[in-house]
């Protein structure tokens, strides 16, 4: 099995949003600066990963048979959803901060988005990974299973 390194970008991409989604958001929960800065870049690189992803600007596992968007499997509807969720959520957090100021205690909010919010963005995040690296190692995708 070949697979062109080419196709690791996005899964490259999407593990650093995780890894800046983690450490900006725990940051917040702990009140320790800098977090604005973590969760910036997590919503950039996020963001950008989505969008090249979606369009096919970066490339893919091509498979033969998956050439289409699996709107049918509910395993990609649930990615989709809690994503976006995430996305958003991580979103909102930021412009409050903006708007508000990040010195105030914010108390119910750090504990919602280090609890709620980033798990369900990993779990999110987490099933587009899983694809992308069995489709990558065993030219399969899992989204038409599920």
């Amino acid at each position: 099995m070949s697979t062109h390194p080419a196709v690791l970008i996005n899964i490259l991409l999407a593990v650093i949003a995780l890894g800046l989604y983690a450490v900006g958001s725990y940051r917040f929960f702990e009140d320790k600066h800098p977090f604005l800065v973590f969760l910036v870049l997590a919503i950039l690189v996020d963001g950008a990963t989505a969008v090249l992803a979606s369009f096919g600007i970066t490339p893919t596992t091509q498979l033969p048979y998956a050439d289409f968007v699996p709107w049918r499997s509910k395993l990609f509807l649930t990615h989709i959803l809690l994503a976006t969720i995430g996305f958003f959520g991580f979103i909102g957090i930021v412009f409050t901060l903006w708007l508000r100021g990040t010195r105030l205690p914010y108390p119910k909010l750090r504990v919602f988005q280090f609890r709620v919010l980033l798990p369900v963005w990993l779990v999110g995040e987490g099933i587009a990974l899983v694809n992308a690296l069995i489709k990558a190692l065993f030219r399969v995708r899992i989204y038409d299973y599920i």
